[in-house]
């Protein structure tokens, strides 16, 4: 699912331009940075394997897709609002969540490190700050579960050494369930990095992230996903992914889900 946390040009399209300084345009730097790129996407991808693989043997594996489309309004204010709603559709297991949100946050102190300015704008501050509220609709078995949560968001970031991005999102979420209150704290680490080719812009990246479960007083589950991202001109951009769902106390338990997030952005860049 998506956490809570970009403007488009009415005429022709055009190739966005990048600064000269910011843009790789050695070949060999080229392949030698797309495939450390690709061998720290192996590693996390063998990491995730090796975690799945600690699952009983009765645990049961299954498979979902997950489509959703995202909508960010950028304020000149520092102020952004993230409206997103989606859908993760079992297939052959009887599983189906809707959900909807709509999110307001705040950005602090814009990253002046030297890189390709990011089509999302949160990317481009070091602390996003905000809030939102999130409604989702489960069937599960026959069983229907309506849940309201009120989101809670600190994400710093920071630009580290081979133009790579480090993000680390604290997320919170106060729970209501058929009436039930419930708290969980979710911890999502995420590592990419931009490549232009020709002109052509792609972002492999990978994110882990663990679960805390405040009514079972536990850490359990965990998630790990690896995708790229397809950024077009100043207006949308295409999130493909794969993610692997582990929970012990969940039923099923595992999951693997194939993922694409249409991402629609608003507002001029500063």
């Amino acid at each position: 699912m998506c956490g809570v946390l970009i403007g488009c040009n009415r005429g022709r399209y055009r190739p966005l331009q990048f600064p000269k300084q910011d843009v790789v345009t050695s070949g060999h730097n080229i392949r030698s940075a797309l495939l450390s790129t690709l061998f720290a996407l192996a590693l996390f991808a063998i990491s995730s394997c090796g975690a799945a693989a600690q699952s009983t043997a009765e645990s049961l594996t299954e498979t979902k897709i997950l489509p959703e489309a995202d909508v960010h309004v950028q304020f000149p204010s520092n102020l952004r609002i993230l409206a997103f709603a989606g859908l993760e559709q079992g297939l052959g297991f009887p599983y189906q969540q809707w959900y909807a949100a709509a999110a307001l946050g705040y950005q602090f102190r814009p990253i002046l490190r030297p890189h390709l300015r990011n089509l999302d704008p949160d990317k481009e501050y070091y602390l996003v700050f905000g809030g939102g509220y999130e409604y989702l609709r489960t069937i599960q078995s026959g069983k229907m579960t309506r849940e309201d949560r009120v989101t809670i968001e600190i994400t710093p970031g920071f630009r580290l050494p081979a133009n790579f991005l480090m993000r680390d999102r604290n997320w919170t979420e106060l729970r209501v369930a058929n009436g039930k209150y419930s708290m969980t704290y979710r911890n999502r680490l995420t590592v990419e990095r931009d490549f232009v080719v020709r002109g052509f812009r792609f972002t492999p990246y990978g994110t882990a992230e663990i679960f805390y479960d405040g009514a079972k007083h536990s850490w359990n589950e965990k998630w790990y996903t690896a995708g790229v991202q397809w950024p077009y001109q100043r207006l949308f951009m295409l999130d493909t992914y794969y993610r692997r769902e582990d929970c012990p106390t969940c039923v099923p338990a595992n999951w693997n889900g194939a993922g694409i997030t249409l991402h629609f952005f608003f507002g001029s860049p500063k």
